[in-house]
């Protein structure tokens, strides 16, 4: 089965994305390595810019979007809820 990729959506800068990566980075951590993070700079692409300037940080696993993604609780939640489907849940 193919790893989960969670895409960070966040700009430099942000200090509520530099918090949301280091929930992300413990939180793979945590989950070994069945996850990966990919981090997006929403500033190198104007379509993105415009679409989640007002919703970063930002969190997307299999085109499910957690926008303002702050609070570890929400996030690892978001987390089960998506990846939890279909991956050893039986």
């Amino acid at each position: 089965m193919e790893q989960p990729t969670i895409t960070l959506y966040g700009r430099p800068g942000c200090e509520l994305c530099d918090r949301t990566e280091e929930i992300l980075r413990r939180l793979i951590d945590e989950a070994g390595s069945r996850l990966t993070l990919h981090v997006v700079n929403i500033e190198e692409d104007p379509a993105v810019h415009a679409r989640l300037l007002e919703q970063i940080p930002a969190v997307e696993i299999a085109d499910r979007l957690l926008p303002i993604a702050v609070s570890p609780m929400q996030i690892a939640a978001h987390i089960r809820s998506v990846v939890g489907q279909g991956d050893g849940e039986r």
